[in-house]
């Protein structure tokens, strides 16, 4: 994402939940209208997209007979729904619909920059500023499920998988941020990353978390104790051994070594990450 990215107010288009458009504009969108505006800022402003593209990805082979005025009916609804001094639609007939904005404009955009900001505040190992931006991204999610209400438009399933990675991703970060800013929240995170590590359980990264935070806080055996079933359930389910990155937290808790020496293990690991 662009450095230049700073947001000075509420983004107008609203991707993580259901998809919305903030303005002025007090009328509410059709089902077809949010698909049409999914598509269109999935497709960016530099380039467009045709009717018969858009009409592909909202009906497939069973489109119906009216589908190119349907289309045109959904695209005015959005230029209504638009602020004018904040985003417009444009068509020719050489690019199609073509949706301008700023990028910030955008809350998946903006939450993208955000943990880009976050990750690189980690690595210079200024741990409470990578929280704070981090928890300013998260806060952008309305739901767990990005454009929750058009899922069923199948290009757009990518677009949501990647948005779901990438929070998850901000959520490793920010228990990163928090180990290494060590003021002494640790035992804090560990009912988080127990959820975490059980609906990931092959996340490395969030699993050598678990451990470091139930080292920090006073329980050693626990600590151990989840990297033995790890092991196990790596053997069992992928016939591997966990990544040296793991085994080397591992081996520091094993050795009780102290808390600074096993966060540089994991900040070495972000860094290269």
């Amino acid at each position: 994402m662009p450095g230049s990215l700073e947001p000075t107010d509420v983004a107008t288009f609203l991707l993580l939940g259901d998809v919305r458009i903030h303005g002025p504009w007090q009328g509410s969108l059709t089902l077809g209208s949010r698909k049409v505006l999914a598509l269109l800022l999935m497709a960016g402003d530099t380039s467009g997209m045709h009717v018969d593209s858009i009409a592909e990805h909202l009906w497939g082979p069973a489109r119906p007979a009216s589908c190119n005025q349907m289309i045109r009916s959904h695209v005015m609804a959005l230029r209504m729904a638009l602020p004018p001094d904040r985003a417009h639609i444009t068509h020719s007939r050489a690019s199609g619909y073509r949706i301008h904005h700023e990028p910030h404009d955008v809350d998946a955009h903006l939450f993208e920059h955000r943990i880009h900001q976050g990750r690189d505040s980690i690595r210079a190992g200024r741990g409470m500023e990578a929280v704070d931006h981090l928890n300013n991204g998260l806060r952008l999610w309305r739901s767990n499920v990005a454009m929750a209400d058009v899922q069923d438009v199948l290009v757009l399933q990518g677009q949501t998988a990647r948005l779901h990675e990438l929070r998850l991703q901000a959520e490793e970060f920010l228990v990163e941020a928090r180990l290494q800013s060590q003021h002494g929240d640790a035992q804090l995170l560990v009912p988080g990353l127990m959820h975490l590590t059980h609906v990931h359980p092959f996340r490395e990264r969030l699993l050598a978390q678990l451990m470091i935070a139930l080292y920090a806080s006073g329980r050693r055996i626990e600590a151990l104790s989840v990297y033995t079933r790890t092991r196990r359930r790596f053997i069992e389910d992928a016939g591997i051994e966990p990544s040296e990155y793991l085994q080397r937290v591992h081996q520091a808790i094993l050795n009780g070594e102290e808390y600074r020496s096993i966060i540089a293990v994991s900040s070495t690991f972000m860094r290269c990450a």
